[in-house]
């Protein structure tokens, strides 16, 4: 007996490029949007969207200003910046996020942990928003230093960040963006540690040449939702 309810499955259109600008362009028409704010409106409030990559449930984009102003009415930004992710946020403010998350949504969020940090902030190879990206060029310690000066001279709140999304995602179903750059991210390690991982927009893309962990203004933090596919993958 055949199932009317079923969908057949969407057969995939030869002519359609992996990768290709219109292919990037039809997965961007399904990113959740709430206005022009990007995110899900759960109980009345901004929270982040959580999408299928690497078998993970992970925000798609870090967690922006707009979405943690939700949670923390004090947290102030500028007009215009509600896309930014939130910035100057400490670990423990992260944790209490994902706790009012949970609660609001019925689902269980949390930050990112080691494991799986080791296989999200994997140096994805597109460019990033790190400060090479702002140099021009591939900058080692010491013209890190050199540049320093010169960025504050920008006089504004942590200068280089820029919109979440701005730069290309990655994911095969579903793109995510910004794992390799903008802010780094909090990731809770074993022995009750904590490190910020994935790169930043004060410092080299390359790890090895960093002297230093990221500016507190250059650190924030992406949600992990607790899914089927988590529970089988770890």
């Amino acid at each position: 007996m055949i199932n009317t309810f079923s969908k057949p499955p969407k057969k995939k259109n030869k002519a359609l490029k992996p990768g290709s600008p219109l292919a990037i362009a039809l997965k961007l028409k399904n990113i959740k949007r709430s206005g022009s704010l990007y995110g899900a409106v759960v109980a009345g409030k901004l929270v982040p969207e959580t999408v299928n990559y690497k078998n993970f449930e992970i925000g798609r984009f870090e967690v922006t200003r707009a979405q943690y102003a939700q949670f923390d009415s004090n947290y102030k930004f500028a007009p215009g910046m509600e896309n930014y992710p939130a910035n100057n946020i400490g670990f423990e403010q992260a944790q209490k996020y994902v706790a009012w998350l949970s609660r609001l949504t019925g689902s269980a969020y949390r930050l990112v942990n080691e494991n799986e940090a080791e296989k999200i902030y994997d140096a994805p190879d597109v460019v990033e928003n790190t400060l090479d990206y702002w140099a021009g060029y591939s900058v080692n310690p010491e013209d890190a230093a050199r540049l320093s000066p010169l960025i504050k001279e920008l006089q504004r709140d942590a200068p280089l960040l820029k919109e979440v999304g701005s730069f290309k995602g990655v994911g095969a179903d579903e793109l995510v963006f910004d794992l390799g750059g903008n802010v780094a991210e909090w990731v809770s390690l074993t022995g009750n540690k904590t490190m910020a991982f994935g790169g930043s927009a004060d410092l080299p893309a390359n790890a090895r040449v960093r002297v230093r962990q990221p500016a507190a203004e250059y650190t924030g933090f992406r949600v992990v939702r607790e899914s089927k596919i988590n529970a089988a993958a770890n």
